[in-house]
């Protein structure tokens, strides 16, 4: 990579042309995804199977932000923030299409070390396509708890005898 906002434009590029043979070189083999769609999954292969479904239910993947900063080695964070216009015209996930359409815009959280995306959390904006999912019968994560950074304080157990 040249620059870094490469490995964002990159993922983008690769995902809105529906090129994923461009992210071999920016996604890790054994990348760590989780989304509403599914909670600690792995692996680039899997993601490019899913990534296909994604974009054959939309036909169009607009950019709206992106972020990106790399330390001197390529590691750090990054994001996109993307609106998909979609229509289920396609079986997509084993839901039969209804014809209905709309937009979701979602963000995708990157954790990149050494140039490579690492772990991808896809985060929905909207719910639009969300609920439309969960209406029909979409197994959505519940109760999902990831390692914490710091720990926050239980303030049921915590405040004993206080407010």
């Amino acid at each position: 990579m040249t620059s870094d906002s490469l490995v964002t434009r990159e993922f983008y590029e690769g995902f809105q042309r529906v090129e994923f043979d461009r992210w071999n070189a920016i996604i890790a083999e054994d990348v760590l995804i989780n989304s509403p769609a599914g909670f600690g999954l792995r692996g680039l292969a899997m993601f490019k199977e899913f990534a296909a479904q994604f974009t054959d239910l939309g036909y169009r993947v607009d950019l709206v932000d992106e972020h990106l900063a790399l330390d001197e080695q390529g590691s750090g964070r990054g994001f996109i923030t993307f609106v998909l216009h979609w229509k289920h015209t396609k079986d997509f996930g084993g839901l039969a299409p209804t014809g209905r359409e709309g937009t979701s815009v979602e963000t995708i959280l990157l954790t990149i070390v050494e140039n490579q995306i690492v772990r991808m959390d896809v985060a929905d904006n909207t719910l639009d396509l969300a609920l439309y999912e969960w209406e029909r019968g979409w197994p959505i994560p519940h109760n999902v708890r990831p390692e914490p950074l710091v720990v926050g304080v239980d303030r049921r157990t915590a405040l004993v005898g206080g407010r």
